[in-house]
């Protein structure tokens, strides 16, 4: 399945710091249909996703009734996407069931692979081992 849309680049805090992209009603309501068959657990669903001319694999998660669209940094820092910005992006979901999960679409940009991403090199890195320090990331304890 394709999911085609665009949405504003929001940051969510949560247990893992991300910037994410809400999926429009209309296309919850169709990720819907297959979610129970491609899901791997707690309604996470695999994906492969393209920005501009870069695609990551991630999964969506879901979140007050939609579902939320991770955007990788090292994708963000390669398209030049900023918190605040309105992206389109091409969402790839396989189910299993469906017999048109090979390609994408032809105007799709041809995937270009983001390897050795360290989520400490992210700027909106959280780590829960820093929070007790004077270091400005958290309460000093």
């Amino acid at each position: 399945m394709e999911l085609r849309f665009g949405g504003e680049v929001v940051w969510w805090r949560g247990p893992s710091p991300y910037h994410f992209v809400a999926l429009p009603d209309p296309e919850t309501a169709r990720l819907r249909v297959v979610a129970s068959r491609v899901t791997y657990g707690w309604g996470c669903i695999p994906a492969t996703v393209t920005l501009g001319a870069t695609t990551f694999r991630t999964s969506i998660f879901p979140k007050d009734g939609g579902f939320m669209v991770p955007v990788k940094v090292a994708a963000r820092r390669a398209e030049g996407v900023e918190l605040g910005d309105d992206v389109t992006l091409v969402v790839l979901v396989e189910d299993p069931d469906s017999p048109d999960i090979a390609a994408p679409a032809e105007d799709v940009t041809p995937p270009r692979r983001v390897r050795g991403h360290d989520p400490a090199d992210d700027d909106d890195y959280y780590d829960p081992a820093t929070a007790g320090t004077d270091d400005g990331d958290g309460p000093v304890g």
